[in-house]
């Protein structure tokens, strides 16, 4: 506000303009007795003075006086009806006078005119699981943690009064066991064929994967990027030798490499492997869209790429006859990662510990490493590599030559076969409630 904008002095505007900074002075100061008696005395010479209304409708709440505060309220939205706080502290006096629908409307409209109105998205999900809507109550409650850093630095943090941070907590509890019944109705059919003592690790990973429990890590450097499945040995690099179909595999390396190198022959099929449209990409700003790592995929996300696999037919027929991770909308994953000369692929990692990348080196030259957790290993042409990708691990390409591996999942061979069922249920479960409500 410049000067020509300041009311004269010794108008009415001045004076309230004066008495209005002295209540928001004195109520700064928590002097609110003083403040509620100059708002007063401002909402008589204007009736609607919108901080007056706001401030002496919030004290008629917290008095207890409901019917006054909701007049007051209604009154300044009547004045300024796009002012999202006002339409909060209304849904508050209408859920305390149980007017649940009236309340759900006025955080609606709060969270319409202001999406980031955490507090009004947690009363809306409040509401929805009194009134018995739990898919609209998961929606709510998923909307407002997502505006949060983290639940435990907003429950942490004393710039947040205790009461919200009760909010927080109390919905957060809410969401995770609502999500955690949401795993167990999907793995309901696998627990009743297999019963719980086969499961347990499965049902302990659905509890940390709703939140309800937290990781206990075995290895500084495991940290699964979507799942962990506890009880397992943290073991970074697998004996390709325990695996019985690995020599099948490697005696047909040579006609794999044929078939990739007509591929890299017509660069036009080829794809950048990183392709991310959310704001942090920090991590992968260099790789990101970029062709300098590039990948031509047989499967992705459980489907097999009919028209690529025709281009790969040795390729493809091996593929199917190995025992492949297979999870409906995600696995089986199968695809030729071509690696650009100087190329570096950072510190990162995988999606879960319940499942092994497994390697087949096609091309590579001198110059061309991977590290796993703390040890760094060097591709070998035709000898798989298998290792558990939550560890973090990072790759290089120093030669002036492309390198080029065939990268498919295989189970964890700590799994038995009722955990495969059970880990195949509870990460499609999961990828059904990350679409319907994480969004």
């Amino acid at each position: 506000m410049n000067r020509n904008d300041l009311p004269v002095p010794g108008t009415p505007a001045w004076h309230i303009r004066t008495l209005t900074e002295s209540a928001r002075q004195l109520a700064k100061n928590g002097n609110l007795a003083d403040a509620e008696k100059i708002y007063e005395q401002i909402l008589e010479a204007a009736p609607y003075h919108i901080r007056s209304l706001n401030f002496l409708a919030t004290r008629a709440m917290d008095n207890g006086d409901s019917t006054r505060a909701r007049a007051l309220f209604e009154r300044a939205l009547k004045v300024d009806a796009k002012r999202p706080i006002i339409h909060q502290n209304l849904g508050l006096v209408l859920s305390a006078e149980n007017d649940l629908e009236g309340a759900l409307h006025a955080f609606q409209t709060a969270t319409n005119l202001r999406a980031d109105f955490i507090y009004s998205w947690i009363h809306q999900g409040n509401i929805h699981k009194q009134t018995g809507h739990r898919a609209d109550a998961l929606h709510a409650y998923s909307r407002a943690i997502k505006l949060l850093p983290s639940v435990g630095v907003a429950l942490a943090d004393p710039a947040i009064p205790e009461i919200k941070r009760v909010l927080i907590r109390d919905a957060a509890i809410s969401l995770y066991s609502m999500k955690h019944e949401f795993f167990l109705e999907a793995l309901s059919d696998v627990i009743r064929e297999h019963g719980e003592p086969a499961l347990q690790r499965v049902l302990d990973c659905a509890k940390i994967k709703a939140g309800l429990a937290s990781p206990e890590y075995r290895h500084a450097l495991q940290r699964p990027d979507w799942m962990y499945m506890p009880g397992i040995n943290p073991e970074p690099f697998f004996n390709p030798d325990q695996f019985q179909w690995i020599h099948k595999l490697e005696t047909h390396s040579r006609e794999i490499r044929a078939e990739l190198r007509a591929l890299l022959e017509q660069p036009s099929v080829l794809e950048a492997y990183v392709n991310i449209s959310s704001e942090d990409t920090r991590q992968w700003n260099t790789l990101n869209h970029s062709t300098a790592w590039s990948s031509y995929h047989l499967y992705r996300g459980g489907e097999q790429l009919h028209e690529n696999c025709m281009r790969c037919p040795i390729t493809s027929g091996i593929l199917s006859e190995l025992p492949l991770v297979k999870i409906p909308g995600h696995a089986p994953e199968a695809f030729f990662s071509i690696l650009q000369p100087g190329t570096h692929i950072p510190p990162h990692y995988g999606l879960g510990n319940y499942k092994l990348a497994v390697h087949l080196p096609l091309i590579v030259p001198d110059g061309c490493t991977i590290r796993v957790g703390y040890e760094t290993r060097t591709w070998t042409e035709g000898n798989c590599m298998i290792f558990d990708d939550s560890f973090q691990h990072e790759a290089w390409n120093k030669s002036q030559k492309v390198r080029a591996v065939l990268i498919f999942e295989i189970w964890n061979p700590a799994l038995t076969t009722a955990e495969h069922s059970g880990m195949s249920a509870l990460v499609t479960a999961a990828g059904e409630f990350h679409a319907k409500y994480e969004i």
